[in-house]
């Protein structure tokens, strides 16, 4: 006979499972590392399947049927690498001992196995096709082979196999499997959407930037005690001119001019450092260890590439340069480097624009770059 109370708990465990999986990811995995994001993510699959034998339908004392194929199932829907699929059914494999060394035991190793390596020649056959095609597929083919594989291994009574399992059993597995794919796309796309819709109030639309506000926070966090990122630079950049630009060549050409030039700053910047177009055609760069020496080279080199590189509209060959003000801690007081900066900033275009200037500890703005 099928278990009806004993399957409900096996579901319910791998739904929370699943939802407990993505509370960790949005609250706490997301801004770590790409590997331990990864490698954590496996083993709360493995637990998974672990849970699933522990809650586990007891068709006898040796034998436990079970949903733990259903996160080897998910990993082949979902994951970025198909050798997950693999380390997933492995680990679950080897969990199944820790109820035991039997038979039963030894046929649910290599039925994961078996399920691993299916699930990763599906990963490769359906990498470009529609994503309910993809699912349709992953869940039918291996609910089969799951099914098959326990009965060609003759673990189960034929009996009962013919039964409880073809019947009954793979008909729900179908359906269940079907079930928890949908949650975990239903997940993802909320995680997905939420994330595009903060960062359409975090980006500039024109230039995809960090835009005021969100300069900002950073600001704020990188200038707190808790943060605490020494050396620490900031810098203001302003396209000179640009008013001419615009009423050169029109608003929409100036908009490209805007996009250019904020790739040429961000190409010309580390992964960390903190791009952010302040108001007009203004930019501000947080650089975190980053100390004066360094950031003037920096700043400089965009300058300098800005001033060699004409702009290419159309037929149209733009001249820019890039005036720009810089400040640093600890030589200047972590909470005054935003007002440090932008007076060096005015000092630059007060000089005759086209270059960097620095702001020393004592309030004297120096070295002038051209």
């Amino acid at each position: 006979m099928l278990y009806i109370k004993e399957y409900l708990v096996n579901f319910s465990v791998l739904i929370t499972i699943i939802y407990l999986s993505g509370f960790l990811y949005k609250q706490f995995l997301v801004n770590s590392s790409k590997n331990f994001i990864e490698f954590s993510l496996i083993l709360i699959a493995i637990l998974g399947g672990w849970c699933s034998m522990f809650f586990g339908i007891h068709l006898s004392d040796s034998v436990i049927f079970d949903l733990r194929f259903i996160p080897i199932i998910i990993a082949a829907m979902y994951t970025r690498n198909p050798l997950y699929i693999l380390m997933i059914g492995i680990g679950i494999g080897l969990a199944r001992f820790t109820f035991g060394i039997s038979e039963a035991a030894i046929a649910g190793f290599i039925t994961v196995i078996i399920l691993s390596i299916i699930g990763m020649m599906v990963y490769w056959i359906s990498k470009k096709w529609h994503v309910y095609t993809k699912m349709l597929v992953v869940v039918l083919v291996m609910n089969s082979v799951n099914s098959l594989s326990i009965g060609f291994l003759g673990v189960i009574p034929i009996a009962d196999y013919l039964s409880v399992i073809v019947p009954s059993s793979l008909p729900i597995n179908i359906i269940l499997s079907f079930f928890l794919l949908w949650m975990v796309k239903d997940l993802s796309d909320e995680y997905v959407y939420k994330t595009n819709l903060l960062n359409s109030a975090r980006k500039d639309p024109l230039t995809q930037l960090y835009n005021r506000r969100a300069f900002k926070h950073y600001y704020e966090l990188y200038t707190s005690k808790k943060k605490g990122v020494l050396p620490l630079s900031l810098a203001f950049i302003d396209i000179d001119h640009f008013k001419k630009v615009n009423d050169e060549y029109g608003h929409i050409v100036g908009d490209v001019v805007l996009q250019k030039v904020s790739q040429i700053i961000s190409n010309n910047l580390r992964s960390v450092d903190i791009i952010s177009r302040y108001g007009g055609e203004e930019f501000v760069v947080i650089l975190p260890f980053c100390d004066k020496e360094n950031v003037q080279r920096v700043i400089e080199r965009i300058r300098y590439t800005t001033e060699t590189h004409p702009i290419v509209v159309d037929d149209l060959n733009i001249s820019i340069t890039l005036s720009a003000g810089v400040a640093t801690s600890p030589d200047i007081h972590v909470k005054q480097l935003l007002v440090r900066a932008d007076e060096a900033l005015y000092a630059a275009k007060e000089n005759g624009r086209n270059q960097v200037v620095v702001a020393n500890n004592e309030g004297i703005i120096q070295g002038v770059l051209a």
